[in-house]
């Protein structure tokens, strides 16, 4: 047993080294991003707190995001048909399940490597920038 312990804690210090060139980057995982920036999307969007995000609540938020699209009125058409696909159960509603799958969306366009962790240079590029939205 002893000779066991003392053969396991040996083959540990020696892989403790790989163990480390191999570690996972440092950064934000989907799920950290979610977390960290969903509830004040949802909370910022949901201007009634009824829990909900509707189409109304949605256009509101696309008209402040349509002074950076080219053409405001391909912009409501535009958030019209991202309303529609993002409500997955088609009530009507932005559920927060629903919301999370836009924040999938967003961390993948900011996940320049694809590597599935935000690091702080992708955090802060200018495409991908660290303001939350859609």
């Amino acid at each position: 047993m002893k000779r066991t312990l003392i053969a396991t804690g040996a083959m540990l210090a020696l892989a403790a080294p790989a163990l480390a060139q191999t570690a996972a980057p440092t950064g934000m995982t989907l799920e950290q991003f979610q977390a960290k920036n969903g509830d004040k999307m949802f909370a910022r969007l949901d201007t009634n707190k009824d829990g909900k995000i509707s189409p109304d609540e949605f256009a509101a938020m696309r008209r402040q995001n349509a002074e950076v699209d080219a053409k405001a009125d391909k912009a409501g058409k535009r958030g019209q048909r991202m309303f529609a696909r993002f409500d997955k159960d088609k009530d009507g509603t932005l559920s927060r399940t629903e919301a999370n799958t836009v924040m999938a969306m967003r961390f993948k366009r900011m996940d320049a490597n694809n590597d599935g962790v935000l690091t702080l240079e992708e955090l802060s590029a200018k495409g991908g920038g660290p303001k939350v939205g859609i």
